[in-house]
């Protein structure tokens, strides 16, 4: 006999439908047990795993290609002209001249003479962007260029000041909790928006604003910094001094005692990863964060879904949102010299933003796609899938996008019996739905501008 070092974790999942079937699966969650048998071998089925997710899932055929990306990354190269007082160039989404809605997609600290290359990620249906030398003064000389194009060229400048106040490029960030098992597809488990600027030659603020939290489970919060370690940071803090963990208490903690493990790191903005990665510390409870009552008392706290429906009940709240905005400090001595200079090409891609669910015991990490093998705090090792189906998490290019209702599929598209194709949910436009996208990634682009208004937050 061979002591087992994984244990069952069973996953019981039922459909919508007034037959309510069940389906169970045995996956590997990989951490040590005290269990016998007569022989120590991996348990996960991963081919049930995924017909299990695929009978649940809202669309009949995912591309296996997908990485459920709506932007991508690129890079500029730049050269700022000789004898000039600019201090800074920033790409915008718009003309900042003439457009109040321009987004900031990237700010860098330049001089006289000074080349180089920045980074901005682009979402696919933006084809024209603008670059803007900047004086002290606040005066912009900007050019407009292709999205495809690879350097910038400043020969052609037009002269003003910005009509608005800088707004930097928001993402939306949807996280189903429900990982390993299958999700209901509505995306609104927790709802961010999340920013990023170049506010110092050393500095990065991070402004997140926690939406909605449709989840039924306690869910803890973070964002790692994708490329820095912990030593690289100085200093994080919040410029209103407050924390989403203000007030929170001990007990609601238990689940994720592992990582949360005393107050001191509760307390703390930032956290060290499992590879001493650079992890901000958003919340350790949704609910907590978005309630946020600081004199309730742990027995009287009552979970609630917050922003998912049109009007309060017994279990549903209509809240604020609620805005934090985290200035992280790199450290600026002669040994970080090569990390001040990469955030030139600090993006939205820079961050990767993931909620922890408490699962039979253990520790899950839901990322989006690109970072969906990332296990960045928890100690609870697992197996992540290969196989491709409808992803537990979303990032939208887009600040204000209209997430589904409670309980709303956010795209359901499947062949009926007769051979039709039944859609239904918060984005099924013909030709411009999320499931015609899920089933071909190159295509259907444009599905987040065309919510179903009556079904969308």
């Amino acid at each position: 006999m061979h002591q087992l070092s994984d244990y069952f974790v069973i996953l019981t999942a039922k459909t919508n439908t007034n037959m309510r079937k069940s389906l169970i699966i045995t996956i590997i969650a990989g951490i040590a047990v005290f269990a016998m048998m007569s022989c120590n071998k991996n348990v996960y089925d991963e081919k049930t795993h995924g017909e299990l997710i695929h009978y649940y899932s809202s669309v009949d055929s995912v591309d296996q290609q997908h990485m459920w990306m709506l932007s991508q990354t690129k890079s500029l190269r730049y050269q700022i002209p000789s004898g000039s007082t600019y201090e800074q160039l920033r790409i915008y989404t718009a003309n900042p001249l003439t457009d109040e809605n321009a987004e900031l997609m990237n700010q860098i600290y330049v001089s006289s003479g000074k080349s180089g290359v920045l980074s901005i990620d682009v979402p696919y249906l933006l084809t024209t962007l603008y670059a803007a030398l900047v004086d002290a003064d606040e005066n912009l000389a900007v050019i407009s260029f292709s999205s495809s194009q690879s350097s910038i060229d400043f020969t052609d400048v037009t002269t003003g000041k910005a009509i608005s106040s800088l707004k930097p490029q928001t993402y939306t960030y949807l996280f189903e909790e429900n990982f390993p098992a299958p999700g209901d597809y509505d995306y609104n488990d927790v709802v961010l928006r999340v920013s990023q600027q170049r506010t110092a030659e050393n500095q990065i603020t991070i402004k997140v604003t926690l939406a909605a939290v449709g989840a039924d489970n306690l869910l803890a919060g973070c964002i790692r910094l994708v490329g820095y370690k912990y030593e690289d940071i100085d200093s994080i803090y919040t410029t209103s001094g407050e924390s989403f963990n203000d007030g929170i208490n001990d007990q609601t903690l238990y689940p994720f005692g592992q990582i949360f493990s005393d107050k001191t790191s509760v307390r703390s903005h930032l956290l060290m990863g499992r590879s001493k990665e650079a992890v901000l510390n958003l919340f350790c409870d949704a609910h907590w964060a978005m309630a946020f009552n600081v004199n309730a008392e742990y027995g009287l706290f009552q979970r609630k879904k917050y922003n998912v429906t049109t009007s309060s009940g017994d279990n549903y709240q209509l809240r604020s949102t609620r805005t934090l905005s985290y200035v992280v400090t790199f450290k600026n001595d002669e040994s970080h010299q090569s990390v001040i200079g990469s955030l030139d090409n600090f993006t939205p891609i820079t961050l990767d933003p993931f909620i922890i669910n408490d699962y039979n015991s253990g520790n899950f990490e839901i990322h989006t796609e690109q970072f969906k093998e990332a296990k960045i705090l928890t100690q609870t090792e697992y197996n992540m899938p290969s196989f491709k189906d409808l992803p537990w998490a979303l990032m939208i290019p887009q600040a204000n996008f209209l997430y589904p209702l409670e309980g709303t599929e956010i795209g359901y598209r499947k062949k009926t019996e007769s051979g039709a194709v039944a859609m239904f949910g918060a984005y099924t436009t013909v030709g411009h739905s999320f499931g015609e996208w899920a089933e071909d990634h190159n295509n259907f682009l444009d599905w987040y501008l065309y919510p179903n208004k009556q079904l969308t937050f």
